[in-house]
């Protein structure tokens, strides 16, 4: 996908479908709707197949277990859960890019990493919907399907940004395990605020 060509057309959505790495190839403000767009795209998904999961969780369960589990699957949670994706995928960006500009050669902009990060999103969003649709049939395979595609989705977004703040060989590790570190610590800030 050349840099030259990116808009938010169809055409462009569709390669990033496709290729969520082309996703390196969007610029800055010009194409920070699709950034938005992708990552607006996983969180809701996201959402939905919690919606979905949850919704197949509350018809196995039987009409005593209901009375006795129907505050855990409330819909406090769902939203609970909206907000810690949101939170989860905004803390995973911030702290790539805090740790990415300060170990890698090129400095980034927010713009540019929310453009380029979030534009990476837009296929785990698709997959997350997919995912809600399996719930149907298989509840166990749709996690499954979930966690597979959260796994992707974090090592996705940790080899990008490795590419984009041009990050040398020699501190891939550091640049990992401090990123990893920086997120554990805001995820388990979040955790304690919404749970």
């Amino acid at each position: 996908m050349s840099p030259n060509r990116m808009s938010l057309n169809p055409r462009s959505m569709l390669a990033l479908l496709r290729n969520p790495s082309a996703a390196l190839a969007l610029r800055g403000a010009q194409d920070l709707p699709l950034g938005l767009l992708g990552a607006a795209a996983s969180v809701l998904g996201f959402y939905i197949w919690v919606l979905a999961a949850q919704n197949r969780i509350e018809h196995a369960l039987s009409f005593f277990s209901k009375l006795f589990v129907v505050s855990l699957f409330s819909g406090s949670l769902a939203f609970k859960l909206l907000l810690l994706a949101l939170l989860s995928l905004i803390g995973l960006t911030a702290a790539l890019s805090a740790v990415g500009n300060r170990l890698g050669a090129r400095k980034r902009s927010w713009i540019e990493i929310v453009t380029c990060q979030g534009g990476s999103q837009l296929m785990f969003g698709a997959g997350y919907l997919v995912s809600a649709a399996v719930a149907f049939l298989s509840v166990k395979l749709s996690f499954a399907l979930t966690g597979g595609l959260l796994i992707l989705s974090l090592l996705l977004l940790a080899v990008q940004a490795l590419e984009l703040h041009e990050v040398e060989r020699g501190r891939y590790f550091v640049y990992i395990a401090l990123s990893v570190v920086l997120y554990v610590i805001l995820f388990s800030a979040f955790w304690v605020l919404l749970f």
